[in-house]
């Protein structure tokens, strides 16, 4: 077990998923998006459930909606001893461009990606370089990303998915030196992933394909291929959502038999940020509506958030309700403030269907397992 308040780097965490998957056992580690303190404990909460190791994501948005990364990082700590949580961790940067990758590194996260998809192969692969070179020497773990996913994330948005050549898979991770690789294989951002239909023809094999190609080359102890735009979408929090006065029309997620598939072909992250974008907007709505009127005790704070979600009914994205307040209430203990009921239920949502999840990537009783080596000590081992 790690030493309290202590983050690593993912390579460990995730040698831990690809070891049970060789003894018969296929297991992927669950990576999810945080934006609030309470979504952080949510998550810890689920893993301790568990027993699980896991990865606490940030994107650029979410560095921007909390004032920076360094805001994000002490957030996350901060949640880690207040929940005396003593699980590996890591805590990563998602979907980061060359700046937010160094500012990261430098500000305390413990693993950060660049995602250069947009540009040409090689070109991808030079500045995927240029940020290993940089995150290794501080013992950071980075991600690349090879392919381009449908859906949107962030600010970009991609209409269709362009695959991974996983013939190329081990040139990219050993020109590259990247610990770990996001491979576009049919999967996509956003709730609105298509018909089910389509989903079920995912291209499972450029991951198991992939994924061969590592273990020839003897690369798959110590990089990982990541599955992202992975959210379950479950139709029954949609559902919610719409009885309780919101409007998501087209949702749909990624089956949980289709991500257990591509588990056993290779896949050993799971990225997961819809499926609690949605929960957490299910329980804001369901709380409004239990309790009528109780804006009006707190007009600066559950006012312009009710009002967000009267307004615009298709939301659900937490940023969207809550950037209306002061965003410093989000990043301590909600304890004795107006947002301590809402962000109580929040938190066990969040933790319930983590755990859930983990139980089915197979990383369940894992966190035993992890090698929990110090990010000085990576630093070494990178540089050796």
């Amino acid at each position: 077990m790690q030493d309290q308040l202590q983050l690593y780097s993912m390579v460990p965490i995730l040698r831990a998923a690809e070891q049970s998957s060789q003894t018969g056992k296929p297991a992927a580690i669950g990576a999810f998006n945080v934006n609030f303190y309470s979504q952080a404990m949510g998550i810890l909460e689920g893993l301790r459930r568990a027993d699980a190791p896991g990865i606490i994501q940030a994107s650029r948005g979410a560095n921007k909606f909390q004032g920076g990364p360094e805001k994000v990082q002490s957030m996350v700590l901060q949640a880690m001893k207040d929940s005396d949580h003593s699980l590996p961790v890591a805590l990563h940067l998602d979907h980061g461009d060359e700046e937010q990758a160094k500012i990261c590194t430098d500000k305390g996260f413990s693993s950060v990606m660049i995602d250069a998809s947009t540009l040409e192969f090689e070109d991808n692969i030079q500045l995927t370089q240029n940020i290993v070179k940089y995150a290794h020497a501080k013992g950071l773990s980075v991600e690349g990303e090879y392919g381009k996913l449908a859906g949107v994330e962030e600010d970009v948005i991609h209409d269709t998915t362009t695959y991974a050549d996983p013939y190329l898979v081990p040139y990219f991770f050993n020109e590259s030196n990247a610990d770990a690789l996001a491979v576009a294989y049919g999967t996509s951002h956003g709730p609105n992933k298509g018909s089910s239909g389509g989903l079920e023809k995912l291209a499972i094999h450029v991951v198991d394909l992939s994924y061969k190609g590592m273990v020839a080359y003897g690369q798959n102890q110590d990089h990982f291929l990541v599955s992202h735009g992975s959210s379950t979408v479950p139709k029954d929090i949609v559902d919610e959502i719409n009885a309780q006065g919101g409007n998501v029309q087209g949702a749909a997620g990624i089956p949980m038999h289709k991500i257990q598939e591509a588990v056993v072909a290779g896949i050993r992250k799971i990225n997961i940020d819809t499926d609690l974008r949605l929960g957490i907007t299910a329980t804001f709505r369901k709380w409004f509506n239990n309790n009528p009127g109780i804006e009006t005790t707190s007009t600066d704070v559950l006012a312009p958030i009710k009002k967000v979600l009267d307004e615009k009914l298709d939301a659900i994205d937490p940023r969207d309700y809550l950037k209306v307040i002061d965003i410093e209430l989000l990043r301590n203990d909600p304890a004795g403030s107006v947002l301590e009921e809402v962000m109580s239920l929040v938190q066990e949502r969040i933790a319930s269907h983590v755990e859930s999840l983990v139980n089915k990537f197979g990383c369940a009783g894992l966190a035993g397992k992890v090698e929990c080596i110090s990010l000085n000590e990576m630093a070494k081992i990178y540089a050796s």
